[in-house]
């Protein structure tokens, strides 16, 4: 099945992408798309670390998304780029292309993200495998079938999420059935400064104004 950007599987450019990541676009440009080097034998290629068959350059889907959430953390945690790539390559033939962010591997797949991953995703420093954090980061996902749905990052109370199928993606707050881009909230909070004047409008709680007003300041404060 063809997953590209658009409503059904949410849709972000790379600078959008790269905001949500907390990374650089130039960094998300690499590990989605490969790039080029020079070596003193000549020019080399390091291939993509994301591994999705329809990927179109410049804009990413949700799941290509929350693929590019697990290499930045495995490189926080000091994992070698190279040792990223083999593991998706050996997790892609068991599970399909996404292989990072499938429920099979993130909720039932310890022994085969341990296996696949056996001195690859292991810190350097310590040899600790990293395994841990699948787990971890399966409680802020919600599936539908095999594939990531929505997220809900860390710190909000599940109060702010992105779901492919609202809204192309974008983080929002919902209440009562309604979803309202947190982008959106920030910036008629910005005009009013008063959370209360945004909730009436909205008609939503103030705990959801102030998550929306708490998580887009953030990235902005990271950007």
């Amino acid at each position: 099945m063809e997953i590209v950007p658009g409503l059904e599987y949410g849709v972000y450019s790379y600078a959008e992408a790269a905001r949500l990541l907390g990374i650089t676009p130039q960094r998300l440009k690499r590990w989605a798309d490969g790039y080029f080097y020079e070596r003193r034998d000549g020019q080399r290629y390091s291939a993509p670390v994301l591994r999705a068959h329809a990927h179109r350059e410049g804009v990413l889907t949700f799941p290509e998304l929350i693929e590019l959430f697990f290499v930045r953390e495995f490189v926080a945690l000091g994992v070698p780029l190279p040792h990223i790539r083999k593991t998706a390559d050996a997790l892609e033939h068991e599970v399909g292309e996404f292989p990072f962010s499938r429920r099979q591997v993130l909720v039932e797949g310890r022994r085969l993200l341990v296996r696949e991953a056996e001195g690859l995703l292991k810190r350097p420093d310590i040899g600790q495998l990293v395994a841990d954090f699948a787990e971890q980061f399966a409680q802020h996902i919600e599936f539908d079938g095999d594939l990531a749905t929505r997220y809900y990052p860390q710190g909000y109370n599940r109060q702010v999420f992105l779901d492919r199928r609202i809204r192309g993606g974008e983080p929002v707050v919902a209440v009562n059935g309604r979803a309202i881009p947190t982008r959106i909230i920030f910036a008629l909070w910005q005009r009013e400064k008063n959370p209360e004047s945004v909730a009436d409008y909205f008609e939503i709680p103030l705990s959801a104004v102030s998550a929306a007003i708490r998580y887009e300041g953030e990235w902005r404060l990271s950007a």
